[in-house]
């Protein structure tokens, strides 16, 4: 076993043209279909849900944007491919404070319409981004759409030239006016450029500004400063140390460019969200292949005012976590969204990290079923909660539906007495493991005492009820320490296995409700079973078929199907499965 220390891991012109043609149809409520449920977390030490709700019909449906509205309830932007006039239509789902929609409307043409970001505005309406392909001049442009409080449309622009435009960010600025960040194809000097436009609060352009070089530049996020200027973030393969880094630029307020930073490594990474911090710094989330434990993880970064990294901190798991969203919360920590293929039962599982405020993780939490889900947007709530929003192909009635999840506020409990030991995560490296293999569970300890000496306990793991691993550690008052235990499921037989882990009480330590902590379900299945139904037939052959020759670098790497943890798919892995067959 390995005892693994918390530690940083790893311009353009606009043209003006008529508004396009624009179908608005509000639904019916009786005509969506909305559910409420409740489900087992699966993995993580955050408070369980207060409520979820699917938001669909019977095709694809996607949430992308979240904002708690000023009367406590919630205004959500996607698209839809159920509903409206096109394939898909800009959606906005209007909700009251339990997650119940009030209404809801399409906006679209007959082409591909999508929405990606949402805004309440300072007269009660909102504002939402997106791109269009319906009516346009380009293949496809930037779409903004102003609506009143009721989400009747108030007014509409499109902006963009022969090429692609599409807009992933709008925010309203200080003057009233709003700000539009995504990427163009039409103009600047590369394949595709970070494209700035603002407009004032008819949605009339003021200004327009590219950046970027010969490359892909892709911007993905804005937020107006303190000093009126802009920070824009995305990633760029013109500039930097790998094929596709984090990249940051600064702008005056008429869009100027001040300064620009990249940060990476030799692989992709990206930067999805950024806020100014209430210390006049910038903070980043998006994720990263060049750092971390694997394919890609959560990747958040703290830079001064001019852009320097400050610090920075990866999470996850030996699979892949992508994340989309962070903000600042009220104890100057962090929450971040996004998704993970490393914990949970699905291929993908919605993710939410908090961290304080130098990115240490305090607490982390995965939900989802059997199939995917992913978490676009997250905002803590007035009652220090949390609103998250997405899709879900698990729960809902189509092939994928909006999924917004409402968490309650989460205190980690004070000290009480001078001795405590507690358990806050236990990760397994995967949730499908053949029969004889292994995998490693990491488990988290604190040290929440206040005994200077330091405390020594001893960290068992079960599966179920079974003992499969434990280790002594030795912990200074407050400190966090990660181990990482290793589960050999020889004598195992097939079944789903709760994974728990358990820290021997400490002399004098009184509060023993922390010493336990339960994470989800581990399958263990044969030998060759790569989709975890019991079985070895042809569709696990096409599965390995499809990862061989593969390492956890490629595009194709499925870790299930290295069935020896080898970190590669090979002949070894394929004469294993042909063991089973049939």
């Amino acid at each position: 076993m390995i005892i693994i220390p918390t530690r940083v891991r790893k311009d353009l012109r606009t043209r003006g043209r008529k508004a396009i043609s624009v179908i608005v149809l509000k639904l019916l409520l009786v005509g969506i279909l909305v559910s409420s449920f409740d489900f087992e977390t699966i993995h993580g030490d955050g408070a369980p849900s207060i409520w979820n709700m699917t938001f669909g019909g019977s095709n694809n449906d996607e949430a992308h944007s979240v904002q708690q509205t000023s009367d406590g309830g919630y205004i959500i932007a996607g698209w839809t491919m159920s509903f409206g006039a096109g394939l898909p239509d800009f959606w906005l789902v209007r909700t009251n404070s339990s997650g119940a929609m009030q209404w809801n409307k399409t906006y679209g043409g007959v082409s591909k319409d999508e929405a990606y970001s949402v805004q309440q505005t300072s007269d009660g309406g909102y504002i939402i981004a997106g791109s269009t392909e319906s009516g346009t001049a380009g293949l496809s442009d930037f779409w903004l759409i102003k609506t009143y409080a009721n989400g009747d449309m108030q007014w509409n622009k499109t902006y963009g030239g022969s090429h692609d435009e599409c807009a992933f960010c709008v925010r309203q600025t200080n003057d009233g006016g709003y700000i539009a960040a995504g990427y163009t194809d039409s103009s600047g000097v590369g394949n595709s450029d970070f494209w700035l436009v603002k407009t004032d609060a008819g949605g009339i352009v003021q200004w327009t500004g590219t950046y970027g070089g010969t490359g892909l530049d892709l911007a993905f996020s804005v937020f107006q400063t303190s000093d009126g200027g802009y920070a824009l973030a995305g990633n760029t393969t013109s500039y930097g140390a790998g094929g596709s880094n984090l990249w940051l630029v600064k702008t005056d307020m008429m869009g100027t460019a001040q300064w620009n930073k990249t940060y990476g490594g030799n692989s992709y990474d990206t930067g999805r969200s950024i806020l100014q911090t209430i210390d006049g710094d910038y903070i980043i989330a998006g994720w990263t292949s060049s750092f971390g434990a694997g394919g890609s993880d959560f990747w958040l970064i703290k830079t001064d005012g001019l852009g320097n990294q400050l610090w920075s901190q990866t999470y996850g798991g030996i699979s892949d976590e992508e994340a989309y969203s962070v903000k600042q919360t009220s104890d100057g920590g962090y929450v971040i969204a996004g998704a993970t293929t490393s914990y949970g039962l699905g291929g993908s599982d919605f993710w939410w990290v908090k961290t304080d405020a130098t990115g240490v993780m305090r607490w982390n939490q995965a939900n989802g079923g059997s199939a995917d889900e992913k978490a676009y947007s997250v905002q803590q709530t007035s009652d220090g909660g949390y609103i998250l929003a997405g899709s879900t192909e698990s729960f809902g009635e189509g092939f994928a539906d909006f999924w917004v999840t409402k968490v309650p506020p989460y205190t980690p409990r004070p000290p009480e007495e001078e001795h405590d030991i507690a358990i806050i995560s236990v990760l397994p490296s995967r949730n499908l493991v053949c029969m004889g293999s292994s995998i490693s569970i990491n488990v988290t300890i604190e040290n929440q005492g206040t005994c200077t000496e330091g405390e020594t306990t001893v960290i068992s793991v079960y599966a179920n009820a079974t003992l499969v691993d434990e280790s002594p550690i030795e912990l200074a008052s407050a400190e966090i320490a990660t181990i990482a235990f290793t589960w050999n499921t020889f004598g195992f037989t097939k079944g789903n296995y709760t994974i728990s882990a358990y820290a021997r009480p400490v002399g004098g330590e009184t509060d023993l409700t922390d010493n336990s902590f339960v994470d989800g379900k581990v399958r263990v299945t044969i030998l060759g079973d790569v989709q975890g139904d019991g079985k070895v037939d042809i569709i696990d052959l096409l599965e390995i078929g499809k990862a061989f020759g593969s390492d956890p670098w490629k595009s194709n790497w499925n870790l299930y199907c290295d069935f020896n943890n080898d970190n590669k798919v090979d002949t070894t892995d394929l004469s294993d499965l042909s063991e089973n067959y049939g």
